[in-house]
């Protein structure tokens, strides 16, 4: 066999990297970083939305399962009477008591809900309200709402940690050193409630730790509930309890609802908006109240075994029957329109425009946690941490409730201030839950304008917004005019409006005096 042997005249050239065309394959490359910045900003802010909506449908599930227990409960009183079970004479050494008070005449309890059945971990309260009533005046209740995120930085006896951990871990700690079950846990819900009232500046008289699972199980002891739907609901995002999605549908038109439906007909809210959610809920305490009236469920002993199973396997609070039965009282005579509502989030216009009210919480750095997502009070200045600002809330929602009940409409305008401070005060009252409808430049000529040198001012139109127009008068410092020169456009109108002239100098509501 013969071969030959070619010889190679030159090496194989290497490739090299074309610099030259580098601007240009950025140039390719830059609009597809810009798509995906977007594409995940995006997706961020829907992660944070679906943890808010996540939160709200179980700030409003800890509210149905109240109330509810309350009605349940009166009805089981009434029970006892009709079947002899308790004589006239015991009924009266368990009437309702007086509740206590603060200075205000305000009873204050704070609401705690368990954590899910999906969740790690036994004793986590991921829901956490301050209920303030006003039984005499206002005939009211203010609830506030924490989340469960919410870190504290201390406390005299919890330490540090987020809230929706300090009654499991101190409930812990009391078990330890000897304490039963039972002993533990009303001492930790009670430390609880000081701990929270100490943070806010208001005295948390009770404690009220309910089970979600007790509203289901109290609409099927009386054999659910009949209610007229009067909007289909087609929810293919409900939550299954261990985040996840699964659908629900109910069609328009009477419907017999079980525990389990009845409890997604008040939570849903995917379909329909929050004041039909609202409006849902009542239909379904009324439902209860309609169904064990009408089939006499409060003379049949197996239903009252039922009723009483629930409520006492699944309501635990630090208060007496006697109190109790006072609280169901004043619970019997609110009505819609006298509860206000609030929810501490970071909806606070400090890295965009968006702020919303209660929006007094910002989340720090996880490294600074161990890796943890919490959410923190603003603080001005910035260091330290302090609850300045959500100490005022408290004192102005808590204390200043007539304001918040009335609910004025508000007009903040610029008339010669440094640009951006009309943005800033409104976002502020804005924060603070009130109604702010417009913010911008008075729409008066600037000839007119820079000859009436008007200073900045509070007006209100109409007699009836009098105690508004002080109260807000007296709440920025600012005077009183009851006839503007020049005058307010027509289209600006509120019924309070404040104008913000080259005088004006913006201050925090914190650093100003409650009126």
């Amino acid at each position: 066999m013969s071969f030959s042997v070619r010889r190679v005249s030159e090496a194989r050239k290497k490739r090299r990297f074309p610099w030259a065309k580098l601007p240009l394959i950025i140039g390719l490359l830059r609009p597809l970083t810009g798509w995906y910045r977007s594409w995940k900003a995006r997706k961020e802010e829907e992660t944070r939305s679906s943890k808010r909506t996540l939160l709200l449908k179980r700030f409003l599930l800890v509210l149905i399962a109240i109330l509810c227990a309350f009605l349940l409960f009166a009805g089981t009183v009434k029970a006892l009477m009709g079947l002899h079970i308790i004589s006239m004479r015991s009924l009266v050494s368990i009437t309702g008591s007086e509740l206590p008070k603060d200075e205000q005449g305000f009873t204050n309890v704070l609401f705690i809900g368990e954590g899910d059945a999906g969740h790690d971990g036994k004793d986590l309260t991921d829901t956490i309200i301050v209920a303030s009533m006003d039984p005499a005046k206002t005939k009211s209740v203010v609830l506030l709402s924490l989340p469960r995120d919410l870190y504290f930085l201390k406390s005299e006896k919890m330490g540090k940690g987020r809230i929706n951990s300090l009654y499991r871990d101190y409930k812990i700690l009391l078990k330890r050193q000897g304490k039963g079950e039972k002993e533990a846990s009303l001492e930790a819900m009670k430390e609880l409630g000081e701990t929270i009232g100490a943070h806010l500046n208001l005295p948390i008289h009770h404690v009220v730790k309910v089970n979600f699972t007790g509203f289901e199980q109290a609409v099927d002891a009386i054999g659910g509930i009949d209610v007229t739907v009067p909007d289909a609901i087609n929810d293919t995002e409900y939550p299954d309890e261990n985040y996840g999605f699964e659908p629900c549908s109910i069609a328009a038109g009477p419907a017999h609802l079980d525990g389990k439906t009845a409890l997604k007909y008040a939570r849903s809210r995917h379909t329909s908006s929050d004041f039909g959610r609202s409006a849902r809920q009542q239909q379904i305490i009324v439902a209860i109240g309609e169904k064990v009236k009408k089939e006499g469920l409060y003379k049949n002993p197996a239903t009252i075994t039922d009723l009483l199973k629930v409520f006492s396997d699944n309501i635990e609070m630090t208060m007496t029957v006697r109190e109790l039965i006072g609280l169901a009282g004043l619970a019997e005579d609110l009505t819609p329109d006298r509860i206000i509502t609030m929810q501490l989030n970071d909806r606070n216009a400090l890295f965009d425009s968006v702020v919303e009210p209660g929006g007094f919480l910002y989340t720090p750095p996880r490294d600074q946690f161990e890796g943890a997502s919490v959410l923190l009070p603003v603080s001005i200045p910035e260091f330290p941490v302090t609850w300045k600002q959500i100490e005022r809330l408290s004192a102005l929602l808590f204390r200043q409730r007539d304001i918040y009940l009335a609910r004025p409409t508000i007009a903040v305008l610029n008339a010669g201030a440094k640009s951006g401070l009309a943005r800033k005060l409104g976002n502020e009252l804005t924060r603070y839950g009130f109604r702010v409808e417009r913010i911008e430049n008075i729409n008066i000529p600037k000839a007119e304008l820079k000859n009436a040198n008007m200073g900045s001012y509070v007006y209100a139109e109409k007699p009836d917004d009098a105690v508004a127009k002080n109260f807000f008068a007296d709440l920025l410092h600012l005077p009183i005019v009851t006839h503007p020169v020049p005058l307010i456009p027509a289209e600006q109108m509120q019924q309070i409006v404040i104008v913000l002239d080259k005088d004006y100098s913006f201050q925090p509501l914190q650093d100003l005096t409650t009126p």
